[in-house]
């Protein structure tokens, strides 16, 4: 490869100049994002039936779906949400499963299933969409103010922003939170009805007769042709109610004798405000692999092309999850070129030589350009993984061009350029191969991963190993050839400061073969020593704090509120606001940009089923801060500030605070809390029961906060007790009882009329309802009337029934075909890995929830399923390692030797991710992946050479100890080289890569206790394992001679 590359420098330059060209063509391309595609297989099932209770819905629909699309194919587990008028059922699916056609499969068992139930129920047909857990929107656009009211802010948000955002590329939805949808509400008064023998479904039946958009055909006679239309929609609003009801005694009853008319809005389900001011907001989703960048851009743009706003509205955009992406992109960037600068000086340092310096360089630009094509053309992003994947492999492919570098540099003396490029780049081969395939060998593994962790490790992996093979290739043409032309073509004595560097260097490499030389001679003292450090280290990192992934402060905040089962929309959005103003006001100046509130649950279903709020009692305060480098305190210390402030001034009040950002969304699994215990039971009341002691227990727990339990069961009801044979015979059937139920409270929701406005061309519906100023009590509710009685007198509720009060769930949740409850807690000063093992001992112990069918899930699952099989990756990696080192030096005792750099690695990483206050996550067992495979590198790079000289008649002393002196340079160079590289994230120098800073801490901290300890106990190891090899007779034939054809004569 080095020989035919040196033969054809023009073709090298040429392939080097294309792979640059091609790389700044698609890398613009690319999409970018925080993190790669995480989004799992999941379908969501919505099925909207008004008036339903959670139980009625529960057993009427949701037990329905669930058991026909549990047995579906591709389908790993399903959850269900069942609450008022509502039924949310997600269908997770097997990793892999092709999400399109299962789709199609959970069509046709939902609409096999749905036949079953009863189509008098009025329910909407199920509408079936692929959903993201994390429900984590891109951006938020903001439209308040004005003076306008709730129904025409919603308006105006739904038909003129959101149809402007949908038609971006990559967006999914957009859809509106708060306000009112416009709707026509036709207010009938029960005392006018009542008095001209009416009931609300004699109203609605005259709106719908009225009131109809049908065609009418054509007409065609001989003459001419034209279409015929028909004036069946009324052209305004008020004309609804010139509509004749019927005739009585010989004159017309109209609706508007019965009823106003308005023009205005749902009824009241959800209040928004955006800095104490009413307004909506635009929850913008992006479709898997949407670019975030890019999309949330041409928001920007569009809220600022809008024209013929109304006067006074404002819109923007707020809560910008580009901001973090970019920020994490620019600082990972900025790291890179930190790291190519510090690099340069260790290379500077140890070779002395600023052209040597250019040509180790021009191995990271070819390289990464490779790395980007291979990225792009596997479909891969820019995020903080796959750049964090670059930072990762800068060190060790520019270690191999040193490695290089340095094997020409010792060839150069009485040759020339040209043969020391071809002996130095040769005699370093299949050791740098070696090392290579090492360190790409701990990363193969990783593709036995599954769901989460796989989804996040496989771009990285895929970087790194693209960045090793593409480094090794470089480093055997393109360094050698760039030796060729920028090496000086006679070796010249260096300069005065030059050789200062170069006898230090020397000087540490020369003591430190005779410090080895007497280290050798108290063998027991070294592998004694490093027995007490590792098992120290191991001691040490099982008392690390663990979580899923490293905090990070992105600005974001979020605080969960229940007031009392009941509260009405008004004072809970009253006492939301006031709170949100709270903390505005206690927190330091200058910490918060904007508080937005939300109380209720939207009416619409599909904004219903990805809301936390389950009623008007609860509600959500979202905080954005303002960049970390503009306030004092970090986003963790501001959240206990903000649950200081709330519990004192709001006693009596649930609260659950979380991170708001898209981070935490990302890894909750689907739950708003890091902590999840899922309790499961049949009977609601045993379940409320046994989640209420577990949430007992948990508040025992030091560190564990905002204990929440989600399942209530005192939510107030009115219950109407119809006495069958009374209604009977007054003429009344218990459909048209639960109907008037239905028209009384929220209207004739299920069979709505339509009215299109002849204005804007959008319909609207036309709802019919009893007028909430007179039916404000259980009473008024017996007074209304549902039929008229033979005498003209009208037949009321109170005739054939009587209503009580009572309480029920506000919500049924299932897993796996089971009734489940959950508890949400949060974490202050301590790690979500310690407190769920703490947590966990405390239940099993008390009597009271020793019997608990109780596990963690969300977010404490995943972990503990990412770190098993990241263990399980970490020993297949060690495995894979040995498997290639036996067949590179042909014995099974020098890759002993070699993984002896595995466990001094420890030391080092435990040391440094306990100084920095940092935790076991998946990044930093990311980190101690890659440590195994750049730590075997360098014990290849000693071994190698060691068993040369063993192999041509030294002992096993003199071997390790003349490949220490001579190997001494290039371990150190390439080890620091590497550690540098990585020194700016691991510092934390940019708060933006903090995601990245587990990762590379244990990479520097194993890498500096691999090297420093490997340094004496590799040699030591070696003069115990190692033996001159004896050459097998029969093998030696084997060798000499090829083989002969049998039959042939000599």
């Amino acid at each position: 490869m080095t020989r035919l590359a040196l033969k054809n420098p023009l073709f090298v330059l040429m392939l080097s100049i294309g792979l640059l060209v091609f790389a700044a063509v698609v890398t613009p391309r690319m999409s970018v994002d925080t993190f790669p595609e995480l989004s799992p297989p999941v379908l969501v099932i919505g099925t909207k039936a008004s008036g339903m209770g959670p139980k009625d819905v529960e057993k009427t629909i949701t037990w329905r779906l669930e058991k026909a699309v549990s047995a579906t194919p591709g389908v790993d587990h399903v959850e269900s949400i069942s609450r008022n008028g509502l039924s949310v059922i997600f269908v997770w699916l097997k990793w892999g499963t092709n999400l399109d056609a299962a789709q199609s499969t959970v069509q046709q068992q939902v609409a096999f299933a749905m036949s079953s139930v009863p189509k008098t129920l009025g329910i909407i047909p199920p509408f079936i969409l692929p959903y993201d857990p994390s429900n984590a929107p891109v951006m938020q656009v903001a439209v308040s103010g004005g003076g306008l009211s709730a129904s025409q802010i919603y308006d105006y948000a739904a038909n003129s922003v959101s149809p402007l955002i949908e038609g971006i590329p990559g967006v999914a939805s957009a859809s509106v939170n708060g306000g009112k949808e416009r709707q026509i509400n036709v207010v009938v008064d029960p005392v006018k009805a009542a008095a001209r023998g009416l009931s609300s479904s004699d109203v609605a039946r005259a709106i719908e007769r009225s009131n109809a958009l049908l065609p009418s055909g054509r007409f065609n006679p001989k003459a001419f042709s034209a279409n015929v239309y028909t004036n069946a929609v009324p052209a305004d609003v008020q004309e609804i109610g010139d509509a004749i009801i019927k005739v009585s005694g010989g004159r017309p009853v109209r609706i508007g004798d019965v009823a106003r008319i308005e023009d205005g809005g749902s009824k009241d389900a959800q209040a928004v405000t955006i800095n104490g001011e009413v307004g909506v907001y635009l929850n913008v989703l992006r479709v898997p692999g949407g670019n975030v960048v890019a999309i949330n851009d041409a928001i920007k743009r569009i809220v600022a092309d809008l024209k013929d706003l109304p006067p006074g509205v404002k819109v923007e955009p707020i809560f910008d999850q580009s901001t973090f992406v970019r920020s994490t992109i620019d600082g990972l960037k900025h790291e890179i070129l930190q790291a190519l600068a510090l690099i340069g000086v260790v290379i500077l340092l140890f070779l002395q030589s600023p052209r040597s310096v250019l040509i180790a360089a021009i191995s990271v630009p070819v390289s990464f350009a490779i790395i980007l094509i291979v990225l792009y053309v596997t479909g891969q992003s820019l995020n903080a993984f796959t750049l964090g994947g670059l930072t990762l492999a800068m060190g060790p492919l520019v270690d191999i061009s040193v490695v290089v570098l340095e094997s020409i540099h010792r060839s150069s003396h009485g040759r020339g350029r040209v043969m020391a490029a071809l002996t130095g780049a040769t005699s370093v081969a299949l050791a740098a191969l070696a090392a290579t395939l090492a360190t790409i060998a701990v990363l193969l593994p990783v593709v036995l991963l599954t769901g989460l962790a796989k989804k996040l490790f496989v771009p990285l992996a895929i970087t790194v190993a693209t960045g090793m093979v593409a480094g090794y290739v470089v480093s055997m043409i393109v360094t050698p050839v760039a030796c060729r032309y920028f090496l000086p073509r006679h070796h010249t004595e260096p300069g005065r400061l030059a050789r200062a560097l170069q006898g230090v260097v020397s000087g540490i490499a020369i003591r430190y073969s005779q410090a080895l030389r007497a280290v050798l001679g108290h063998r027991a003292w070294v592998i004694g020593a490093a027995i007490v450090l590792v098992s120290a280290s191991v001691w040490a990192s099982s008392r690390l704090p663990a979580t899923f992934f490293p905090e990070i402060d992105e600005s974001m905040e979020r605080v969960y509120v229940r007031f009392t089962p009941g509260t009405s929309l008004e004072e809970a959005s009253e006492m939301t606001v006031a709170m949100a103003r709270t903390l505005k006001e206690k927190l330091p100046p200058g910490s918060v940009e904007l508080v937005l509130t939300n109380v209720g649950s939207p009416s619409k279903a599909r904004s219903a089923m990805t809301s936390p709020n389950m009623g008007t009692h609860q509600g959500f305060i979202r905080v954005a801060l303002a960049d970390a480098s503009k306030r004092e305190l970090d986003q963790r210390e501001l959240a206990d500030r903000m649950r200081e402030i709330l519990e004192h001034s709001y006693p009596g009040v649930d609260f659950l605070q979380a991170p708001g950002g898209l981070v935490a969304s990302v890894f909750s699994n689907g739950y708003i809390a890091p902590l999840v215990v899922e309790v499961r039971g049949d009977d609601l009341g045993a379940l409320l029961d046994q989640s209420k002691a577990v949430a007992e227990v948990a508040r025992t727990v030091p560190g564990i906060r905002d204990v929440y339990v989600r399942l209530e069961d005192d939510y107030p009801e009115l219950r109407v007790n119809t006495d069958r044979e009374t209604a009977g015979l007054v003429g009344v059937s218990a459909r048209d009882a639960a109907q008037t139920t239905l028209e009384a409270t929220l209207g004739n929701v299920n069979t709505p009329a339509v009215w299109t406005d002849p204005g804007n061309g959008q319909s609207y519906y036309v709802v019919t309802y009893y007028d909430d100023g007179v039916v404000q009590d259980t009473a008024a509710i017996g007074e209304v009337p549902v039929r008229v009685g033979e005498s003209g007198a009208p037949v009321t509720l109170g005739a054939y029934g009587n209503i009580t009060r009572d309480v029920g769930p506000v919500l049924i949740t299932r897993n796996e075909l089971t009734r489940a409850a959950h508890v949400f807690m949060q974490t202050e000063g301590r790690d979500i890995g310690s407190a769920a093992t703490e947590l966990e001992k405390k239940l099993a112990a008390d009597e009271r929830t020793r019997s608990v069918n109780a596990r963690f899930v969300g977010q404490v699952q995943l972990m503990r399923e990412t770190f098993s099989g990241l263990g399980v990756a970490l020993g297949l990696a060690v495995m894979v390692v040995f498997m290639i080192m036996a067949t590179q030096f042909k014995s099974l005792r020098l890759p002993l030797v070699m993984l002896f750099t595995i466990p001094v690695s420890l030391v080092g990483i435990v040391g440094a991710l306990t100084a920095a206050g940092q935790g076991l996550s998946i990044t930093a067992l990311m980190g101690v992946l890659m440590v195994i495979g750049i730590a075997v590198s360098n014990g290849i790079l000693l071994v190698d050479h060691a068993n040369r000289e063993l192999r041509a008649g030294a002992s096993p002393v003199d071997a390790i100890v003349d490949a220490a002196r001579v190997r001494f340079t290039p371990i150190a160079m390439t080890s620091l080289a590497t550690i540098f590289g990585l020194l700016p994230t691991a510092l934390g120098l940019d708060e933006a890569s903090a995601s990245n800073r587990p990762l590379a801490l244990a990479v520097v901290g194993g890498l500096l206790s691999s090297t420093a300890l490997s340094l004496f106990l590799v040699p030591t190891m070696f003069t115990l394992l190692a033996r001159r090899p004896t050459v097998d007779p029969e093998e030696a034939e084997l060798e000499a001679s090829p083989p002969t054809p049998h039959g042939a004569s000599a």
